[in-house]
């Protein structure tokens, strides 16, 4: 299904950081034509170009949206442990369009829970796959933090599971910083029912928008994941190292892991080490990309 390759990571891939607000997106019209709508362009008054709700569909339809990999591996050893799966988009005319364009429009069409079980039935077709090659790897999936207002979508995901004959252990769910839920009653019932059912639970982009601490109290999160504002250039900015650090302090008062984003220089690895964060992703080990380009890069690193 997947031939092992050397690892190689397309150009034009920038990592998907959710939008801060879940209002109508707003975006710039380029003439590279990175925003498309059938048959033309179209704008609204604002001056942003409109990707329908039909397009966004077709394209689910299509498998054009795909799970692209990023790597998570211990920061002490530096081996594999996971992967994350993240959305990109092939279309067949424009190539591969960043996230920060469609990704809004999913949520203003009300297609976040389409996009969540599309990704989610892709990992789990990986995770057979990498099965019968004798490997278990867990992946974690994002889910919009405010799709748990539904009671029913903790069912709705282990019956996906259970129809891919998945394991739900393998999965850990990323709640997004960028939504939440309409009560904490919410958010605590529906994350409760999801450790339940056997799955991971981590806070995603922790200190963006919505309050992480509170969250960390009143969900039952395994693990606490740190947005790359926090860790880009810590090493250089001691008020910064003291934040994550007190981050990292709040995580293990509660038995979390903490697993810091945008890993870019080896001093903030060191640094993250010294501070007790369990592991990474970033650039300073592998860019996320199509998963049978990750093949052989997984088979070497993988911590078996």
């Amino acid at each position: 299904m997947f031939a092992p390759s050397t690892f190689q990571v397309p150009s034009g891939c920038l990592t998907y950081r959710p939008a801060r607000k879940l209002a109508r997106p707003v975006r710039p019209v380029r003439s590279d034509a990175a925003l498309w709508v059938p048959e033309r362009e179209a704008l609204n008054q604002s001056g942003a170009a409109i990707i329908s709700r039909s397009v966004l569909l077709d394209a689910l339809h299509k498998d054009q949206i795909q799970a692209w990999l990023q790597p998570k591996v211990a920061v002490r050893s530096q081996k594999l442990v996971a992967l994350e799966a993240l959305a990109r988009w092939r279309h067949p005319q424009l190539g591969l369009l960043s996230p920060h364009v469609f990704l809004p429009w999913f949520s203003e069409h009300g297609l976040d829970e389409a996009l969540l079980m599309h990704i989610l039935q892709e990992v789990l077709g990986l995770q057979a796959y990498w099965r019968r090659q004798g490997m278990v790897m867990p992946v974690s999936v994002n889910l919009p933090t405010h799709l748990l207002n539904d009671a029913g979508l903790p069912d709705r995901l282990m019956a996906c599971v259970q129809a891919k004959q998945g394991r739900a252990d393998d999965i850990t769910f990323e709640l997004l910083e960028n939504s939440d839920t309409k009560t904490p009653c919410a958010l605590f019932m529906g994350a409760c029912r999801l450790v339940a059912m056997g799955f991971g639970l981590a806070q995603d982009d922790a200190g963006v928008q919505y309050s992480s601490m509170e969250r960390l109290v009143g969900a039952p999160f395994s693990e606490l994941k740190l947005d790359r504002r926090f860790v880009h250039g810590l090493s250089a900015d001691r008020q910064q190292a003291v934040q994550v650090l007190d981050w990292i302090a709040s995580a293990k008062e509660r038995g979390m892991c903490v697993t810091a984003e945008g890993v870019e220089a080896q001093a903030d690895l060191e640094l993250l080490q010294q501070m007790g964060c369990d592991y990474a992703q970033g650039y300073l080990f592998a860019k996320p990309a199509p998963a049978f380009e990750l093949d052989m890069w997984i088979r070497q690193r993988w911590a078996v």
